[in-house]
């Protein structure tokens, strides 16, 4: 597995762990996994947070073309000082990081969902710091995501689905401040034989900015620049994206995804600030795969452009 491009990354070998507050500062580690199954029209993804202070919270998601999720499990709580991420366990959320950004498995079961999620890298953890524009520091140190094969399964009710499939996964570390982002577009998509691409668009303080990577015949290619189009329903909630993700080589891999499902997270910042997450089925230069979308809104901004429409 090969990242070509000079650009330092600032990855330390314990970056996969927990992240301690220094001299008093605020720290906060966000990890994330994902796996979409257009065939089943259903996305899973889990999202866990531990704050230097010790709190800890997570949700659970699993949806589809229904108005409401299959489930949405939410809780919050604390863990203890010595509580790390090689070996962690969370009221029914359990992480084990045999080979740190590499590997990983995820376990959760708890109000009849069970989810297995054995993950294994397809390429090295990619920190956006690689990518020309850099990572801006209101939205965190450091972020490094990756794709990969994912062995296990989701048990929701009665359904079982058995995984041998692609996934990804990100994690973040620093304090993230909601107020300055106006919007961004973060999305990945992959197929079966091993193509994949991670973008991220942001708008903040009136600039714009690209992350993001193209895996290319094993080989790894930050982004330079991503040019897009998005469509939306009367309410916002996105349909479809097309984008052209130049790399630093100047190769362009086009990419479509097209939404089944969409999700949003709830969140309780003063800003209402709205994540909607987008279950699609993708397309990477002609290949059919699958992938997410995800928006970030400000949410008197979303519920302006809303009404407007309406």
């Amino acid at each position: 597995m090969t990242t070509t491009g000079e650009l330092r990354d600032g990855l330390g070998l314990a970056d996969d762990l927990r992240h301690r507050p220094v001299a008093g500062e605020r720290t906060r580690d966000s990890l994330f996994w994902e796996l979409i199954m257009p065939e089943e029209e259903l996305g899973v993804q889990v999202y866990l947070y531990l704050t230097g202070s010790g709190k800890a919270g997570y949700n659970v998601c699993v949806w589809g073309p229904d108005a409401r999720p299959l489930a949405l499990h939410l809780h919050q709580g604390r863990v203890s000082d010595d509580a790390d991420l090689d070996n962690f366990s969370f009221d029914g959320l359990t992480l084990a990081q045999p080979e740190l950004r590499q590997s990983c498995l995820l376990t959760y079961d708890r109000d009849d969902v069970r989810i297995e999620f054995a993950f294994s890298g397809i390429h090295d953890a990619f920190s956006y710091h690689r990518n020309p524009d850099g990572l801006p520091p209101w939205f965190a140190v450091n972020r490094i995501e990756q794709t990969g094969r994912v062995h296990g399964g989701l048990h929701i009710g009665s359904r079982h689905i058995g995984w041998d499939r692609m996934g990804h996964r990100d994690h973040s570390w620093g304090i993230r401040d909601w107020g300055v982002p106006q919007h961004w577009k973060w999305f990945v998509a992959y197929t079966e034989s091993g193509r994949a691409l991670n973008g991220w668009i942001w708008i903040a303080q009136g600039e714009w900015g690209f992350a993001g990577y193209v895996v290319r015949d094993g080989v790894t290619f930050p982004v330079r620049h991503i040019d897009q189009h998005a469509d939306y329903d009367d309410q916002m909630r996105q349909r479809r994206l097309r984008a052209t993700l130049t790399d630093i080589s100047g190769a362009r891999t086009e990419v479509q995804f097209d939404v089944f499902g969409v999700v949003e997270l709830p969140t309780h910042d003063r800003l209402q600030t709205v994540i909607r997450e987008g279950a699609c089925r993708a397309v990477i230069d002609g290949e059919e795969g699958a992938g997410q979308f995800e928006t970030h809104w400000q949410g008197s901004y979303l519920d302006y452009l809303s009404a407007r429409d309406a």
